[in-house]
């Protein structure tokens, strides 16, 4: 999955059990890039992309 800071395609899943925190329809991501902590969850049947802890600036 593509980055939504920096637009690496690097990333690692991060197993995360916390209640309503993580599922697996919506798992949080971590970019190897920048360090953006991210994960796309569907509110109202579309995509929306909840960023959890900010990267560096994308390029």
């Amino acid at each position: 999955m593509k980055c939504p800071n920096c637009g690496n395609r690097t990333s690692v899943e991060i197993d995360i059990h916390s209640e309503g925190f993580s599922a697996e329809e919506s798992p949080v991501k971590e970019c190897g890039e920048c360090g953006l902590v991210w994960r796309v969850r569907i509110v109202k049947g579309e995509p929306e992309i909840d960023i959890i802890k900010a990267g560096k600036k994308g390029k």
